[in-house]
């Protein structure tokens, strides 16, 4: 999910960081604000010299990689006028690990995550409101009877998408006792969590990372979606899976690394506590754009498509009506003027009329 140029070096760095009993407890203890602003960097003045020389030659492999890197970039681009200076270490000090580069790779790699994460949810955002522009547009192109057909068809089919079971909520103690039943094929009556753990580290390095936690949630998942069912959207099924992720991350990762070591999930009160499931909304019971968000969108895609500044306008003709001939022409009530337009984003789904028998 969250791959950086950096990448190996910061597994390596955690890896060392994390096997020293002294400076996990030391994460335990801190705020997570604390951390994400690398605050516990200053404590690692109490590690032990063995693990300092560790922690200098996974930097100066790091530091080798970057020089690699910079040479292509200068023979490619013919001089170093777009090199950039690495900010996810202390490129003052090219001899030893320190403070200064836990701290820089600790905000580093927060910022990118969260980069990643908003602009993930951004894209995903303007894939839905893509999409009901597209229906809209639609729409609009269509007769009254068609149009009706089709609202009431879509209608249909988000009703059949909401008919599933009950969501359990992700890292709940009953949604992991259904992986552990129904995915790993154990007795229920017999959660083990450590023994749950381990069958889920699948790389065995002692954390749940990303695809770990990912798997974990499949089943749910196929509550709601359906690969062969065309009311389900694999984009969609995605995103769910992503929210999942982050939930359940937010909810036992106490370091804020990201990854769920054993300690933080045997830690974790809502995975250790039977009989407390909450459910779960999934997307589509979220709002995941508002009205004028939508309405700016569509004006936008609609000049981008060159579809006419009424697009989305469904213009219906009123009933025409015999005028009497006693009555003067300027006194006639506008009966034959065409009703208002209106966007399609307004429209309800109605009933489709019954075809009369001939």
């Amino acid at each position: 999910m969250y791959e950086f140029a950096y990448s190996k070096y910061l597994e390596e760095v955690v890896k060392i960081l994390e096997s020293e009993p002294k400076f996990s407890e030391k994460l335990r203890g801190m705020p997570e604000a604390d951390i994400k602003a690398g605050k516990i960097a200053d404590h690692i003045d109490d590690l032990d010299g063995h693990v300092f020389d560790k922690l200098t030659k996974a930097k100066l492999d790091e530091l080798e990689r970057l020089r690699e890197q910079i040479q292509k970039q200068i023979e490619a681009e013919g001089g170093a006028h777009n090199v950039k200076i690495p900010d996810h270490l202390d490129a003052t000090n090219w001899e030893r690990f320190g403070k200064e580069d836990l701290r820089k790779l600790i905000r580093r790699t927060v910022e990118d995550m969260e980069t990643i994460d908003r602009e993930r949810q951004k894209k995903f955002k303007e894939y839905e409101m893509r999409k009901k522009a597209e229906e809209d547009h639609k729409l609009a192109q269509m007769n009254e009877e068609e149009r009706l057909r089709a609202l009431h068809e879509a209608e249909e089919a988000k009703k059949r998408h909401n008919e599933h079971e009950k969501l359990k909520h992700p890292g709940s103690r009953d949604q992991l006792e259904e992986v552990w039943e129904d995915t790993d094929h154990m007795d229920k009556d017999n959660f083990d969590p450590r023994t749950f753990f381990a069958l889920h580290d699948l790389n065995g390095d002692g954390y749940w990372n990303a695809d770990e936690l990912e798997a974990l949630f499949q089943k749910e998942l196929e509550k709601v979606y359906n690969e062969t069912d065309p009311d389900d959207d694999p984009r969609e099924r995605m995103e769910e899976m992503y929210r999942m992720r982050e939930h359940v991350t937010k909810q036992m990762d106490k370091n804020g690394d990201r990854l769920i070591s054993l300690d933080e999930f045997l830690q974790d009160t809502e995975a250790q506590t039977p009989n407390k499931d909450p459910g779960w909304k999934d997307l589509g019971d979220q709002q995941v754009y508002t009205d004028e968000e939508l309405k700016e969108f569509e004006r936008e895609y609609a000049k981008n498509q060159g579809w006419g500044e009424h697009a989305y306008d469904i213009t219906t003709p009123a009933p025409s009506t015999t005028v009497p001939q006693a009555q003067p022409i300027h006194q006639q009530p506008q009966q034959n003027a065409q009703q208002p337009a209106q966007p399609v984003y307004q429209q309800q789904a109605q009933p489709v009329p019954q075809q009369q028998q001939v």
